[in-house]
């Protein structure tokens, strides 16, 4: 797999600490997958002689870094312990 295949969101999420910039995984998967429900380029080969099962999604770069500027202040790294189990009703 290349960067030109896309992010997966822990490869987003590396990145952006990496960067300085960095954000929650859980908040930030939240804002990927409900939030702005972006849609998957693509997913990750699963290595020889696994038992099997999906790949992890990639996503492209450029939709995770506008997402990333857009919600990086409320998804601030953190241990993620105040997280609700359930998003609310709208």
């Amino acid at each position: 797999m290349t960067a030109a295949d896309g992010w997966t969101i822990a490869e987003a999420v590396a990145e952006f600490a990496e960067a300085g910039m960095p954000v929650d995984e859980a908040r930030f998967r939240i804002a990927v997958t409900r939030m702005a429900r972006l849609q998957r380029t693509g997913e990750t080969r699963q290595p020889p002689g696994s038992k099997g099962g999906r790949g992890q999604a990639l996503y492209e770069i450029w939709q995770l870094q506008q997402l990333h500027k857009d919600v990086a202040k409320w998804c601030p790294a953190g241990d993620g312990g105040d997280l609700p189990s359930r998003l609310p009703s709208p």
